[in-house]
């Protein structure tokens, strides 16, 4: 595919255009290609809200890690002394992924994990294609995010957060992405957010997954865009796609 790269580098100007008209189509370009390659950031509100938010020396998850365009942000954040858990469970990914945190010199920062995060109440899951199979948007939901069925082609290792982040270690920042599976990593962290209360910043793909919300709402935590303003009655608000969640009496 690399010998394709300056073409489509080259049609970088009409992509840009139909970005709004086709989205989808960008992204997975642009996933092919890489966003810095193409001197673009990835999901730029998303990359903001994590520099202003993510201190040096903070340990990190990336839930849905895909091949790391949120993870390398994450790491440059930490810095040398923190640390990032990058989970991905499509393995095509998380090989991607492990040799991108190579190439930038994150290696002894970042840990890939080809591993879906769960409720952790199964050791292995399905794991389906997203819409046109999608590298992007593969899922363990049994549907793509347009709700349209979807049959398992794999099986993959699962586990919670809490089990993952067990015997005390800390846990300071989560990034979730998973395509719908949100109620299940949720639900599967409840230790963590009692206790340790991580920041959140969640992609919540479909209304199912919003209504998992109410795991954050019911440990205390408070709901804020990405711009930081915050949403004053989250248990009755129309759904946001991506959202920050705080644990309110540490505001």
């Amino acid at each position: 595919m690399d010998v394709f790269n300056p073409l489509l580098i080259r049609l970088l100007p009409a992509l840009l255009k139909q970005r709004l008209k086709n989205n989808r189509l960008f992204h997975t370009v642009a996933h092919t290609v890489g966003y810095h390659e193409m001197k673009i950031e990835y999901e730029p509100q998303v990359c903001e809200a994590i520099r202003r938010i993510v201190k040096p020396g903070w340990i990190c998850a990336d839930v849905g890690a895909n091949i790391g365009m949120i993870t390398s942000v994450l790491a440059n954040a930490v810095g040398p002394e923190g640390r990032v858990v990058a989970f991905e469970a499509f393995p095509e990914n998380a090989h991607i992924l492990g040799q991108r945190m190579d190439g930038l010199g994150f290696s002894e920062r970042v840990i890939v994990e080809n591993i879906a995060v769960t409720d952790g109440l199964a050791v292995r899951v399905g794991l389906n294609a997203g819409r046109n199979r999608s590298s992007l948007e593969w899922n363990i939901m049994g549907h793509d995010v347009d709700g349209y069925p979807m049959q398992p082609e794999l099986e993959v290792d699962a586990i919670s957060l809490d089990h993952y982040f067990k015997q005390g270690k800390p846990l300071h920042f989560v990034k979730m992405d998973i395509e719908g599976a949100a109620a299940l990593a949720l639900a599967g962290m409840r230790n963590l957010l009692h206790e340790q209360h991580p920041i959140m910043l969640i992609e919540f793909h479909d209304e199912p997954e919003w209504e998992s919300r109410k795991e954050l709402l019911d440990t205390g935590y408070a709901l804020f865009d990405l711009e930081g303003q915050k949403v004053e009655t989250p248990s009755k608000a129309q759904r946001l796609y991506q959202c920050i969640a705080l644990y309110e009496k540490a505001l």
